[in-house]
This record gives structure tokens, C-alpha cells and sequence, in this order.
């Protein structure tokens, strides 16, 4: 089957004639045979092989003595390949399959017959996998070596590294390489970031001043990668947004003097907030055309917009992969302020913890598809760790053990109880109904609690004598 075009070239075999076609791998063969059906009814002696079909409880393709294909899958799932031979045959004269007399010959079937089986795009995946890894060791090894020679190196291969990505994706066409790529090269220019304001002679030096030039850094070259590939735009986006938050982040540590802590309450905040504007922000990213509402007859009788239909869903698929990208951003920056307000010992910033992985986990629930709502129940499952660790860090040696497995198994109890009485069923409006309240309760409790976990009451208190 070709790679390039995704179409399979086969030979279809009928009572009358014999068809030389290329069939799209991701059709199902009952939406193909009644086009195939009336090619063979449309050549020669093919004036009765409706009808035949018909008397015979209609036509299945075939392989030569093999069971009816099942029409509702697809030629790549059947393992068509080019230069293979179908055959049409009728409902009522399939036999069963070919009965082998030759061991060696069921044997090869049955392997070629076999899925999983080692393809061009596995090769390609493989290295793209190993390529990846090794260019991350290399990053390792140039951020803990530390010296202006190393931010150099950095930024160079991160700057070739961009020029490659772009390369890629124009010249070659090779989309998925050049996006993997592009990432790397935002990962080189966060390395060259963090070693800009000169050496760091430990990892413990990595302080908030060099997270926000390398967040800085990373943002740009993020830009400029989904400027040069303008179909990953929105995975760039994602990379840029995230780097974004790190900066912000940073930036509130170096020139505010707040701690991780607040500094990620503060992010998280802005983020989590912005999610339910992301989907309109998407539309209009992708200038997806939105329909005017008429506010008088007049303007009813008169609305003659006509959309152009193919225009109408490429832009809407792309605002859905702006979408994607805002949404995986903001679960990135949330989890990682979730790690940092957990590990902050006090009641404000566990409290905060809590909050946000609830919100998170409940927010997961209104997007319908795994790459929208994975990065949230990722995002909640990094806070539920986060607090776990920080009751084996800072409580009682002596009740430790008890805290944490209590809350890990009860927790474990709620998680299987919904996966065998919730998922899947029906859920009363009710219920739904209680989840949104309480969803709105959260999301207005999380500025007050913001403002706890920067002592912002103790400073107003301590003003007003």
C-alpha cells in the first residue's frame, strides 16, 4: 500500500469482468462495492449482475478462498495491499474457507495474515524516537555543563535544529519529523535561556532570573517554529503558551520577590480561568466564520450568507487543534504550579492544591475527545501525587504511613467505583446539575484563596492597624 497517497491497487474480479481500481484505505468497503458493482454492471455482459446478486442475497468481496470481508471495515484494516486480487462472489455461494494440506503453507498464511507486523512508518517512528532521545541527552549534557561555550552550542543547534524543522515540513513534507523537531529546538533555546546571565556551576543555581530568560527564549523560538510550519501552529502555540507561563511565573519570583508558591497560584489562576473564553478564542484564531444572529424581519428576509461548506470544516477542524493546544498549555502550567503550591507546608497552599485538582478533574468532563480531555485528568492525577508526596515530606514520621495510605486507597476506592457504577450510564440532570454548581463554586472560590496564599489578608489587616 503506498504512503504517499494512501490509495491500495487492486485488481476486483466479477462474474463478467475483471476492474483495475485503487481503493482509499480509509473508506469502508460498503461505501466502495456499489460504486464497484456498477462499473462491473457497466462493462461487458454485466446487464444481469445486479439482479444476480440480489436473487443470491447479494455480493461480498473475497479473497481467493478466504471468508467475505467484513464491509464495515476499511482496506487498511483488512491489510490490503497493492496487487492483490477480490473477487466479487454471492452471499448464497461462499464456501467456507480453503482447507490447507501443506503445513508450510498454512504457516506462511497464517504469518502474512498476522497484524503488528514491522512497516516503513515503524522504522520511521523508531528513529524519530531515538533521534529524539539522544538530542535530549545532548541538551542534558550541555545544561549541566553550564559554561558560555555551552549557551553557544544551545542556541546554535537550536537555531539549526529550526532551520532542519522548517526544511522538513516544506521541502520534504514530512510533517510529524518537522514538528518534532521544531520542539527540539524550543528545548535547546530554554538550555540557552537558562545559561544566558552567565555560568552555573550547579543545578541548584537554576534560580528564577535564568527560568525567565529561558522561558523567554523557549516563547520565542516556539513563535518562530509555528511561523515556518504553519500546519503545526497550534502545537507551537501550546509550546509557546506553556513558556509563557513559566516566564510569567519566573518573572513574579525575580522582580516581586514571591515564592514558587505564589508565583504558581497566580499562573494557574490566569489560566484556569481563561479556559472557558479557549473554544471562542479558537474560532477566532482560526477565522472560522460565525453566523450573525438578524435582530429585525427586515434583516431575516433579507440574510442571504452562504457558507462555503469545505472553507466551513477545514477551519473548523483547525480551530479544534488551536483548541487542543490552549487546553494541553493550560494543563501544563497547572500541573506544574500544583507541584509547587503542594509542596509549599501550609493550609493556604494545600488547600489551593486541592482546589485547583478538583477543578481541574471537573473541567475534564466537558470535552468530548481524549486529546482535550487527557491533559486535565493528567493535569488532576499530577496534584493528587503532589499532595501524596507532600504528607510523606512534611507530616508525623510516625502517622505518615497512615495518612498517605489511607487517602491513595480511599481515593483508588472512589476511581474503581466510578469506572464500574458511573462510567458509561446515564447520570441523572440532577447530578450533572449539581456538578456544574458546585464546578462555578470552585472556580469562584480560587481568587480568594489566590489572595490567602499571598497573605494578601494579613496585609490588609496589618494596614488597617
Amino acid at each position: 500500500m503506498s504512503v504517499t497517497d494512501r490509495l491500495c491497487r487492486v485488481t476486483v474480479v466479477a462474474p463478467n469482468t475483471r476492474m483495475d481500481v485503487a481503493l482509499p484505505d480509509h473508506v469502508r468497503l460498503c461505501e466502495l462495492q456499489s460504486d464497484l458493482l456498477q462499473h462491473a454492471a457497466d462493462g461487458p455482459g454485466g446487464e444481469d449482475v445486479v439482479e444476480d446478486g440480489a436473487s443470491n442475497g447479494g455480493w461480498v468481496l473475497t479473497r481467493l478462498g478466504g471468508a467475505p470481508l467484513d464491509p464495515n471495515l476499511t482496506p487498511a484494516q483488512h491489510h490490503i495491499m497493492d496487487g492483490e486480487e477480490l473477487y466479487f462472489s454471492p452471499v448464497a455461494q461462499v464456501g467456507p474457507e480453503a482447507v490447507f494440506d501443506d503445513v508450510i503453507d498454512a504457516m506462511a498464511t497464517a504469518s502474512g495474515d498476522r497484524g503488528g507486523k514491522w512497516q516503513t512508518a515503524t522504522s520511521q517512528v523508531f528513529g524519530t524516537v531515538v533521534g529524539t532521545v539522544l538530542l535530549l541527552g545532548a541538551a542534558a549534557a550541555i545544561l549541566f555543563t553550564g559554561t558560555e561555550a555551552a549557551m553557544w552550542t544551545g542556541y546554535g543547534i537550536a537555531a539549526a535544529l529550526l532551520a532542519a524543522s522548517v526544511v522538513f515540513a516544506r521541502a520534504l513534507g514530512r510533517i510529524g519529523e518537522a514538528t518534532v523537531v521544531g520542539l527540539l529546538s524550543v528545548v535547546y533555546g530554554w538550555v540557552g535561556g537558562a545559561l544566558s546571565l552567565g555560568e552555573l556551576p550547579a543545578m541548584a543555581d537554576l534560580n528564577a532570573p535564568r527560568l525567565m530568560v529561558a522561558g523567554a527564549a523557549a516563547a520565542v523560538f516556539a513563535v518562530v517554529a509555528g511561523i515556518g510550519i504553519p500546519i503545526s501552529a497550534p502545537v507551537f502555540s501550546s509550546a509557546a503558551l506553556a513558556a509563557a507561563g513559566l516566564t510569567g511565573a519566573a518573572a513574579l519570583c525575580t522582580f516581586v520577590g514571591a515564592t514558587p508558591a505564589e508565583s504558581g497560584a497566580v499562573v494557574s489562576t490566569v489560566f484556569v480561568g481563561l479556559i472557558p473564553a479557549m473554544p471562542m478564542l479558537s474560532f477566532r484564531v482560526a477565522r472560522l466564520p460565525m453566523p450573525t444572529i438578524p435582530r429585525s424581519p427586515q434583516q431575516l428576509r433579507s440574510d442571504t450568507l452562504k457558507v462555503d461548506s469545505e472553507l466551513a470544516l477545514r477551519r473548523s477542524e483547525r480551530a479544534d487543534q488551536h483548541l487542543t493546544g490552549m487546553l494541553a498549555a493550560a494543563a501544563i502550567v497547572t500541573a506544574g504550579s500544583l507541584v509547587f503550591l503542594a509542596m509549599a507546608p501550609s493550609w493556604p497552599t494545600v488547600l489551593m492544591t486541592i482546589l485547583l485538582t478538583l477543578l481541574v478533574l471537573m473541567r475534564a468532563r466537558i470535552f468530548l475527545t481524549v486529546r482535550q480531555r487527557m491533559p486535565f485528568l493528567l493535569a488532576g492525577v499530577v496534584g493528587i501525587a503532589s499532595l501524596a508526596t507532600s504528607m510523606w515530606v512534611h507530616a508525623d514520621p510516625a502517622d505518615r504511613f497512615l495518612y498517605v495510605v489511607a487517602v491513595l486507597v480511599g481515593l483508588a476506592v472512589i476511581a474503581l467505583s466510578f469506572v464500574l457504577g458511573i462510567a458509561g450510564k446515564r447520570v441523572s440532570p440532577i447530578w450533572a446539575r449539581m456538578v456544574d454548581i458546585v464546578e462555578v463554586i470552585l472556580f469562584i472560590t480560587i481568587v480568594p484563596l489566590t489572595l490567602w496564599v499571598w497573605n494578601a489578608y494579613w496585609w490588609v489587616r496589618t494596614v488597617n492597624g
